[in-house]
């Protein structure tokens, strides 16, 4: 009778260990219509909508223990999530000064609340004369001393284990942004540099990572986007393992050298990123910016592109054929674009009557704002604007994101470079009177 009861004991603790363990994720707010939210966890994405109430629910089976993100409309919050441990998130938009907008409640407000005072601490402070020993003194005295407060608290076992982790690269991170890495720091850095799939969904350590590959791309000396890329795939292809931190930095990796370069020299770089990346949400957007960029390569034909000038006339790009043509995409409200403008005027006035045309194309939508700008400040070369304010066909296809930028044509009227330098640099004149020679 007691084996029954033993057997029957150990069956039904085996039943309940296989019974899914729910958690309950609740977000509201006083003092602001919610209509849905978002829960985003490792790779699970979850969406609900609000109820009369105006509360949003989230019945997760399951659940992963580790970090989450909470997104309402364009706001996103780094919420901690544990296994059958129930979370009210409260957001406020009205608060007193020095207060978060954000309360918790449940069994895993205190380690919420923990983390919401941990964002509002300030970071280190280094001296500018701070030799390399004791800037890595003091960062891992920090590291140290954080963490030896978090272990001293009443929290979750997995959320120390875990929090710790994500302070020490906050700290990291923080020192990179507004001090950044020396080369007598790049052993230090290395070791630093380790895989952690756990956090790659915290702000935190996804900078670290980028900000540590971007200061190792520097390790050669030479200040090009190749040379950077180049360094940093090294680095990847030598050190990584873990295939979801390899599809990070991948697609980082390769998206800003093809923002820069393009597909210039890009070949053995894709060659490393289609044997290394794993991920399909990673591999088709990389391919399919390979395709778009490919498209403008140097020596590749463009479309016919048609703007306005100054005088309402119609100015095709095709016009200039037979001679080169720099261009710059600006707009009068752009402030990085009008520094440019007295470089780019001594530009005009040395080569003057050479078989170059300057050409700048206005992203405007206020067009006798535009207009005003070229005759105050006499602006040169041939003024154009985008014939549609609300639609750029040719910011699409030359994939403008951001202003300025700057492009040149060969004399065919084919692309020469999708991302010239800008007049202030000095490469700019070495770039067009090599061309002008040829």
């Amino acid at each position: 009778m007691i084996n029954k009861l033993v057997f029957l004991f150990v069956f039904l603790m085996m039943l309940a260990g296989c019974q899914s363990r729910q958690t309950i994720v609740t977000f509201t707010s006083p003092d602001m219509q919610l209509s849905k939210a978002e829960l985003k966890i490792g790779d699970l994405l979850f969406e609900e909508s609000s109820d009369s109430s105006n509360v949003v629910l989230f019945e997760l089976n399951d659940v992963p223990t580790g970090y989450a993100i909470l997104q309402f409309g364009s706001t996103r919050k780094m919420i901690f999530l544990e296994q059958g441990k129930d979370l009210t998130v409260r957001f406020s938009r009205t608060v007193k000064p020095n207060t978060s907008r954000y309360s918790f409640e449940g069994e895993l407000a205190p380690e919420n609340s923990y983390m919401e005072q941990q964002s509002r601490l300030p970071m280190i402070s280094l001296n500018a004369n701070s030799t390399e020993e004791e800037i890595i003194r003091q960062l891992n005295d920090t590291i140290n001393q954080r963490k030896a407060v978090l272990q001293s608290l009443n929290l979750s076992p997995e959320f120390k284990r875990l929090e710790s982790e994500r302070q020490r690269y906050s700290i990291l991170r923080f020192f990179s942004r507004y001090n950044g890495w020396g080369n007598g720091l790049y052993p230090f850095l290395k070791s630093q540099l380790a895989e952690n799939p756990e956090l790659l969904i915290t702000e935190d350590y996804q900078a670290f990572l980028l900000d540590a590959l971007y200061a190792i791309g520097g390790e050669s000396g030479e200040n090009t986007p190749y040379s950077y890329a180049a360094c940093q795939l090294d680095y990847i292809d030598q050190h990584l393992k873990d295939t979801t931190v390899i599809d990070f930095v991948l697609n980082s990796v390769l998206s800003k050298y093809m923002e820069k370069r393009g597909t210039e020299s890009i070949d053995g770089f894709m060659e490393i990123f289609r044997t290394k990346a794993r991920s399909h949400e990673v591999i088709q957007p990389i391919e399919e910016l390979y395709g778009k960029y490919s498209r403008i390569a140097k020596g590749q034909a463009i479309p016919e592109f048609t703007f306005l000038d100054v005088k309402d006339k119609e100015v095709a790009l095709s016009s200039f054929k037979g001679k080169y043509v720099y261009i710059d995409c600006w707009a009068t409200w752009c402030g990085p674009c009008n520094l440019q403008i007295p470089a780019l005027q001594q530009l005009e006035h040395k080569y003057k009557g050479k078989d170059i045309v300057f050409v700048s194309i206005s992203r405007d939508s206020n067009r006798d704002k535009w207009k005003s700008m070229v005759r105050e400040r006499k602006l040169g070369g041939v003024q154009l604007i985008e014939k549609l304010p609300t639609r750029s066909e040719f910011s699409d296809w030359f994939m403008i994101n951001a202003i300025p930028r700057f492009i040149i044509l060969d004399k065919a009227g084919n692309v020469y470079d999708m991302n010239a330098p800008r007049p202030s640099d000095p490469t700019t004149e070495q770039i067009l009177d090599r061309l002008l020679v040829l």
